[in-house]
């Protein structure tokens, strides 16, 4: 993968392993990754405007004031069409689109996460031809 195929990760989970893991498998697959254990980091990544994040991956409940759904509205303040994958103790449906996953393995968010990307990328590629056909359908 080139470095311009590259995206930008934040994984934001307070289980040391996990994380780890999961960045680790990012990074071989040649992301860019940012590792968080705290939403207070992960906040402080999300609003560094000299690196923006591409993607975010987040445990929902997380220790002390802010967890993972503040972060996902952070997020999205930026990348307003883009889910997070968010763990948590059970899966449903999210308001706003994101993928709620319960208790998921680490290849389940990289498979998630790598559909994802290649959905982005597929719809970045054709969006003037879709939005011909949205024009052409009204």
């Amino acid at each position: 993968m080139s470095t311009s195929e590259a995206q930008h990760v934040l994984v934001v989970d307070d289980n040391h392993i996990f994380r780890e893991t999961l960045a680790q498998r990012l990074r071989d697959a040649g992301h860019r990754v940012t590792t968080a254990e705290t939403a207070e980091r992960a906040f402080l990544a999300l609003r560094d405007w000299s690196r923006p994040v591409d993607w975010l991956y987040t445990r929902a409940c997380l220790p002390s004031l802010i967890d993972g759904w503040i972060l996902a509205d952070e997020y999205r303040d930026r990348q307003r069409k883009r889910a997070v994958i968010i763990a948590a103790s059970e899966a449903r449906e999210s308001r706003e689109g994101d993928i709620v996953l319960d208790h998921p393995s680490v290849a389940a968010v990289l498979d998630m996460l790598r559909h994802m990307i290649e959905a982005a990328r597929t719809n970045a590629a054709g969006a003037p031809a879709d939005m011909g056909r949205q024009r052409h359908a009204a």
